[in-house]
């Protein structure tokens, strides 16, 4: 494979690994040709289907908000096998009027990686705005992210003597998910996961169940029962209010974005509730 090629692929790999979120995100907007990269050529709902057709890629627009679905097909493309080099393919195919991108003898990502010149003043900025994020997206973070040891063992922890293959098999499953970017699935289980629980103690009586699970966690948190409680409550509510576990049409819509927070807050309470139940016998 040429080397220039292979540093192209290497620049969107990492890309991917450090900020994955910020990057689809950003690319997805200059796809569209959406604010602030109007530099890129706009595209409506019917130019987008069309421009992923003629990438040989059949994805077609569903009349959802444009970048927001732009965004959906590049997370199912970068998990993919040769998901990196679709995304190449892509980003070839905001410069070519034709779309010819599989017979060129030359690449237009050297843009990024050369400060070469062109004749195109809006085909300029819009490299350079390409450029430019591909730099911030591979650029490691001084926050803690997804990545960080700490979340790496919240994750990997297992569900352990409790007595609920079910729980530990969805567990699992829901972690394997949310790796491979299908975080609406995995928030789904998670919250199986926590109604089952909530029955752990009395499968008759989940009010009665949770009361007690609760009275438990208290003593071994040393956290209030109202306060536990309220936890209880308030993830309830998101499950009831956001399309995680009903799809009714009055159910409120969950942003992206959403998904990593929901994710990590309901597994971190999800290992507390496990930690108390692995010292129980039924």
């Amino acid at each position: 494979m040429d080397h220039k090629l292979v540093k192209q692929l290497e620049f969107i790999d990492k890309a991917l690994e450090v900020s994955s979120n910020y990057f689809l995100d950003h690319f997805s907007k200059m796809i569209c040709g959406d604010e602030p990269y109007n530099c890129f050529v706009y595209r409506s709902s019917s130019n987008l289907t069309k421009f992923f057709d003629e990438l040989g890629m059949p994805y077609s627009h569903d009349g959802s908000t444009r970048w927001r679905w732009v965004k959906s097909v590049l997370e199912q493309i970068s998990i993919e096998e040769n998901g990196t080099q679709m995304l190449l393919k892509i980003y070839y195919g905001l410069f070519d009027d034709k779309l010819k991108v599989t017979n060129q003898n030359y690449s237009v990502f050297d843009s990024f990686l050369n400060d070469e010149k062109d004749n195109d003043d809006s085909s300029k900025k819009a490299k350079e705005a390409f450029k430019k994020l591909i730099e911030v997206s591979c650029k490691e973070s001084s926050i803690p992210n997804f990545n960080d040891n700490f979340l790496n063992e919240i994750k990997r922890s297992e569900v352990v003597d409790i007595n609920d293959k079910y729980c530990e098999n969805l567990l699992k499953l829901a972690k394997e998910k949310f790796d491979k970017q299908q975080r609406k699935d995995a928030i789904n289980d998670l919250w199986d996961i926590f109604e089952r629980l909530k029955t752990y103690l009395d499968n008759s009586n989940k009010k009665e169940s949770s009361h007690k699970l609760v009275i438990i966690m208290s003593e071994f948190t040393n956290i209030s029962n109202q306060d536990l409680e309220a936890e209880f409550k308030s993830l309830t509510g998101f499950g009831n209010k956001y399309n995680i576990r009903h799809h009714e049409h009055n159910k409120t819509i969950l942003d992206a974005n959403s998904y990593d927070f929901l994710f990590y807050k309901m597994l971190n309470f999800l290992n507390l509730i496990i930690d108390v139940l692995k010292g129980l016998k039924k």
